[in-house]
């Protein structure tokens, strides 16, 4: 029983850490694209003063 509670408590830090990384990955995937949006509206303005 006490190899069952373990296990249980693994499988639930496992799928805490799962859901940082996701998480993770999805804040650094909005920031790329802001970026992108950020540079793209960057040139398109430099290209429209010169």
């Amino acid at each position: 029983m006490i190899y069952h509670s373990v296990h249980m408590r693994d499988q639930k830090a496992n799928q805490r850490a799962l859901l940082s990384k996701t998480d993770r990955q999805a804040v650094v995937n909005m920031v790329e694209e802001i970026t992108l949006v950020v540079v793209l509206w960057g040139v398109f303005f430099l290209a429209t003063l010169s």
